[in-house]
């Protein structure tokens, strides 16, 4: 076996032009999925981590049908039972309630539709990055009683500034209710979306717009290990189960987002079929000429004692060997590739138009992109690149295998 490899390796470079035109356009393309697959993964889970942090969790905890029908009146049963199993079961997790409802936010000037949040603002600010966001003020603290936070572009819309008064409308058991709030702080995403039609209001206060008393829209669970995620979801489902709620992981409480982060995922995996056709091509040629210009050679070696199954290993160990030194190849170009991303980040302003950011399903990604390489896909890329080289080696080696030493010899 080992003068097979000696062999084969020799045999691998006798035209190394070829060889390394080959295995460079692997590398190549094992490098440009490397790369590929760190900045999908980058802007992925800066999506998820926003849409965790602010609009869900990673596990939530609902009333029964408010996922499918997000009517306000749907709150959480049993609110003190569902945090003591919350605790219970994730005593390391941070647990947060929120409300959320919508409503009509009206100043002297003009008046616009808003979703409105109702949190509490100490653990808010721990789970959340909207203080993060803040431009203008501050954000909700926990004595504030009239405070809310909202949007520079619906700030300039409602022409309202830091301190200003605003009224909130919105319907308590049928009938109009009037809230009071004083504007606390202005937040800037860079999304208009979320810029021009979202707030923050104290939980007790939007609690009593909406007559709701102690309940909540929903609970959620911010583990330290997302990877946790559906066991946790799992255990909290079956410890509720007595009570009229919907225990859901953040890819059933934010579905856009994740159905977005497929389909996104489903692109790329577009361009990963496309490279490997490409490569398996590509290794095939080489293989294949290897084998047709050295068709006298392999009869020498078929008459003078070697066997079919010799000749077959000798051709597969070459192609094998090609693959692996492509691999190695082609890791060390993405990992260069990937490393500048990953530290330094990439600013996407200039490609997007100058935007300030983009979003998706409801979420926003920031202009500067920090790519983020998972080990666990490095070694799939290298493990089909392998894979991709062994299969088009086959009928080469099938071929070899077959060939008659006579008829071999004779071949011009």
């Amino acid at each position: 076996m080992m003068k097979i490899l000696v062999l084969s390796w020799r045999n691998l470079f006798r035209n190394k032009r070829r060889t390394l035109i080959t295995m460079s356009a692997i590398a190549f393309g094992l490098g440009l999925l490397i790369v590929s697959s760190a900045m999908g993964d980058g802007g992925h889970n800066q999506m998820i981590r926003y849409g965790v942090a602010n609009q869900a969790g990673h596990v939530v905890v609902q009333g029964k049908g408010y996922q499918k029908e997000g009517k306000v009146e749907i709150v959480v049963p049993s609110v003190p039972e569902v945090l003591e199993e919350a605790r219970k079961i994730a005593p390391e997790a941070k647990i947060v309630e929120r409300v959320f409802f919508q409503g009509l936010l009206t100043s002297p000037r003009s008046a616009v539709g808003v979703a409105m949040v109702g949190v509490d603002a100490k653990i808010e600010g721990e789970v959340g990055d909207l203080d993060e966001k803040i431009v203008e003020g501050r954000y909700l603290k926990p004595e504030d009683e009239q405070g809310i936070i909202i949007g520079k572009a619906l700030a300039e819309t409602l022409a309202v500034e830091l301190g200003d008064k605003v009224i909130l409308m919105t319907q308590q058991n049928g009938e109009i209710q009037n809230v009071l709030f004083r504007v606390t702080g202005l937040f800037k995403t860079g999304m208009d979306e979320l810029d021009g039609f979202y707030a923050h209001v104290p939980m007790k206060k939007a609690q009593e717009a909406l007559a709701l008393g102690s309940g909540v829209t929903q609970i959620s669970l911010h583990l330290g290990d997302p990877d946790e995620t559906d066991a946790v979801a799992l255990a909290l489902s079956d410890a509720l189960s007595d009570l009229s709620v919907e225990v859901l992981p953040w890819q059933e409480a934010l579905p856009e987002l994740y159905e977005f982060i497929l389909l996104d995922d489903g692109g790329m995996y577009v361009l990963l079929m496309i490279i490997a056709i490409v490569v398996a091509f590509g290794i095939l040629n080489t293989v294949l000429m290897s084998v047709l210009e050295r068709t006298r050679e392999l009869g020498v070696m078929l008459s003078l004692g070697m066997t079919p199954w010799q000749v077959g290993m000798m051709i597969l160990t070459e192609a094998s060997l090609l693959g692996l030194c492509s691999i190695v190849l082609g890791s060390g170009i993405g990992g260069l590739m990937a490393w500048p991303l990953i530290v330094n980040g990439v600013d996407l302003t200039e490609m997007m138009g100058g935007a300030e950011a983009m979003g998706a399903a409801g979420v926003p990604m920031e202009m500067m992109l920090y790519g983020e390489l998972s080990s666990v896909k490095v070694v799939f890329f290298a493990c089909l690149t392998f894979g991709l080289t062994l299969l088009a080696a086959i009928y080469p080696t099938w071929k070899a295998a077959r060939l008659h030493p006579v008829q071999a010899i004779r071949h011009h």
